[in-house]
This record gives C-alpha cells, sequence and structure tokens, in this order.
C-alpha cells in the first residue's frame, strides 16, 4: 500500500471515528506514523482528503454493486445479483459505506458533488426507470425504488449486529426476493384502482 493510500485508510477509519471536525491532521499522521507536515505532500489540506475520500468510496461502492451486472436486462436475475452485490460489498467495506453517508450527510457535501454522483449511480436509476417504463416497477421516483430495495441490504447489515440471527445465503436470498416485491407494480398501485 501506497503512503498516500495509508493515508486515506487512516483517515477514513479516523473521520467514522470522531467525525470530521474531531479528526485533526495530526491525529491522522500519527495513525499511519508520518510527521503531520507530510500529509501535505499528497493532499493539500484535510478538506481535500476527506473530498477524495468521498470519491473513492462511491466509486468503490458502484464498482462492487455493478460487478458483473447486465443492468440492461431488468428482471429478477439482474436485480438479485445487485442486492447479492450489495450485501456483499457492505460486509467487505463497510467504513466505506459509513464514511459515503457521513459525508452526504455534512456541509461538505456540494452541488457538484451531487451532480458527480448523480452521474456515477445514472446506470440503477436507468435500470429503475426502465422497469417503471415498461410497467414492471411502481410509478415512483427512481431513488424511492433504491430505497424500498436495495438500502434493505444496508439495513439487514444494521440489524445483523443488533439482534442474534445468522445472515445466511438463504436468508439474503429471501430479503432480495422480497425487496423486489417490494417495487413491482401491482394492479392497485394504477390510479383509479380501487382495493
Amino acid at each position: 500500500m501506497s503512503k498516500r493510500e495509508q493515508i486515506m485508510q487512516g483517515a477514513l477509519e479516523l473521520f467514522i471515528e470522531q467525525g470530521f471536525h474531531g479528526t485533526s491532521v495530526q491525529m491522522i499522521a500519527d495513525r499511519v506514523g508520518i510527521a503531520a507536515g507530510s500529509l501535505y505532500r499528497y493532499f493539500q489540506g484535510k478538506e481535500q482528503l476527506i473530498h477524495q475520500l468521498y470519491r473513492m468510496s462511491v466509486e468503490m461502492m458502484v464498482e462492487k454493486l455493478f460487478h458483473g451486472v447486465q443492468l440492461t436486462e431488468v428482471n429478477f436475475g439482474t436485480y438479485r445479483r445487485l442486492w447479492l452485490n450489495a450485501s456483499s460489498g457492505i460486509q467487505s467495506h463497510n467504513h466505506v459505506i459509513l464514511f459515503k453517508d457521513l459525508y452526504e450527510r455534512s456541509p461538505f457535501l456540494t452541488a457538484e458533488d451531487k451532480v458527480w454522483a448523480q452521474v456515477r449511480w445514472q446506470p440503477l436509476d436507468d435500470f429503475y426507470q426502465s422497469g417503471i417504463d415498461s410497467g414492471l416497477f411502481r410509478a415512483i421516483p427512481t431513488c424511492l425504488l433504491a430505497a424500498l430495495s436495495l438500502a434493505t441490504v444496508q439495513c439487514a447489515m444494521h440489524e445483523h449486529k443488533f439482534y442474534d440471527f445468522e445472515l445466511t445465503d438463504a436468508l439474503k436470498e429471501q430479503m432480495a426476493a422480497a425487496s423486489w416485491k417490494a417495487i413491482l407494480a401491482e394492479p392497485l398501485d394504477q390510479p383509479g384502482s380501487k382495493e
């Protein structure tokens, strides 16, 4: 691992543990085992480091999520692979998800960041929009389809930390199937339908 990568990893851990304002350049340097001034060889300052960590986090998440997935095929098989990829990614890179969430809830998030991130997530939005257009998915904003479906992965992983249950492959399959059903359009979803 290069010194730059070590700095990014150490900073990521500290930001999650201490928050952005609770983490100093000196703390990052101490974590990595360098002089505080050495950090400036790699980054202009703490804010640039934070910004680059956000972009790295999103890129890593997108890469994990889309790995081996053909998003032009809008069906349960494609969705299942997305869900299982998300599950695997969260289990192996939970710190990346935590950092992304921390950044997106902070004042560091800019309009430029939002546009940049939307471009990275666009293939997923297109997947959901294709499902809406074909009548397969509920006709609600694509971000809400994502919340009803893939966000369940993060919720399941969180609950797994607090409750005593084994997160087996069979249980993951059930969760993928249940969250798929949550986004499917049903006759009662159509305007004017009666219950």
